[in-house]
């Protein structure tokens, strides 16, 4: 690589969620400020959450997973990935990158394995406490492996992995100071958000559990719940008939501000989440997707939920007891000691590591100038 190279890109590729492409979107940010070209490698999901993503280029490929579904399906996703690693090898010959780093989801897959293809070093992050599928499959060749929380599971063994945390976005960095409101005897905060796989019970169930709070505890609660756009009525008619006030609505931009004003959160366990509840500093109840592979978002929760010095920051209800009973149970404890609250915020902080966009840019980095 000469001098004149110096602006050839690095791939990040990403797809499928938030959760992979936000942390991707975090790197990017502090790539950028170093001056550095990017070229962004997603699918047509990912691309849901790439307007705000400061790539040069911004390109998508076709993927799939393999790992599920019968024979045909599997022959269909194979061609899929394949059709994938085709079309990332024609840019990557073209636009010559210097190096590449994979968020997981499936799109990950077809450009790293191009990457190594093309000769191009590459690196991994896992943002979740189980190694993704994807990324399970391209850690023996790569020059890299970063991860998010303090264990990995499902990492090959003598496969070295780094610990440096998730990154996040320059709007969840600047709330890393942001207070938390007194409550004494006034109004309580909560906000709802079911995440990309939003379901109908986190529509119905936070409802129908504030409902059967004491009246004086439902007084007191300003709700944000982002509910399912055919959901948006009911929810409305049910928080009136309880006499709780509330915002609802499918989306809310600016969700780290809103993380930042709420006393409690109720959410997924998604790897994103967790980390921005440890960089603002919020306690909640989570509720880990049943369904989502290896069962990583238990493994997500675990990281705030374990009681450590004497203090946890979320109670963590498994979906296949997330109903009415259970929440306005955990509801009514934590309302009606609300100083627990700001125990959890406290216990929040801090407890995935910070710094984790420039420590990740800096072996990005490393990469790069290996290529020179």
């Amino acid at each position: 690589m000469s001098a004149d190279d110096d602006t050839r890109p690095i791939v990040l590729a990403a797809g499928g969620t938030g959760g992979h492409m936000f942390p991707a979107e975090a790197l990017a940010q502090e790539l950028k400020r170093r001056g550095r070209r990017l070229l962004l490698v997603t699918d047509a999901r990912g691309a849901r959450y790439a307007e705000g993503f400061p790539a040069d280029e911004t390109f998508l490929i076709s993927a799939a997973t393999v790992s599920v579904g019968g024979l045909a399906a599997k022959g269909l996703a194979a061609a899929s990935v394949a059709q994938g690693i085709f079309t990332a090898l024609g840019k990557f010959r073209k636009l010559r990158p210097a190096a590449a780093i994979g968020f997981g989801g499936y799109p990950s897959f077809p450009a790293m394995k191009a990457a190594s293809l093309s000769g191009i070093a590459y690196g991994v992050h896992e943002q979740n406490g189980v190694l993704g599928r994807a990324n399970r499959m391209l850690v023996k060749g790569a020059a890299f492996v970063a991860h998010a929380f303090p264990v990995l599971e499902k990492l090959p063994a003598g496969i070295h992995a780094v610990e440096v945390g998730n990154p996040v976005r320059d709007a969840v960095t600047a709330l890393g100071d942001a207070a938390f409101s007194p409550i004494n005897d006034g109004d309580i905060n909560l906000l709802i958000f079911g995440g990309s796989q939003g379901a109908s019970i986190f529509s119905t169930t936070p409802v129908k559990a504030m409902a059967g709070l004491p009246e004086g505890m439902r007084r007191r609660l300003v709700v944000v719940h982002q509910a399912r756009e055919d959901d948006i009525e009911q929810v409305k008619a049910g928080y009136a008939a309880a006499g709780v006030r509330a915002e609802i609505a499918p989306f809310f931009a600016g969700l780290p501000a809103r993380m930042a004003a709420a006393h409690l959160i109720i959410s997924r366990a998604g790897a994103s989440t967790v980390t921005e509840l440890s960089a603002i500093g919020r306690g909640a109840i989570l509720v880990p997707l049943a369904i989502a592979m290896d069962d990583h978002q238990s493994g997500n929760a675990g990281v705030l939920a374990r009681d450590l010095s004497g203090a946890s920051a979320a109670i963590v209800l498994p979906e296949s007891g997330f109903n009415e009973i259970s929440l306005r149970e955990a509801l009514e404890g934590l309302l009606a000691e609300p100083a627990r609250l700001q125990l959890m915020a406290k216990a929040a902080k801090g407890r995935v590591r910070s710094g984790a966009a420039a420590a990740l840019a800096d072996l990005v980095e490393g990469l790069y100038q290996s290529a020179k």
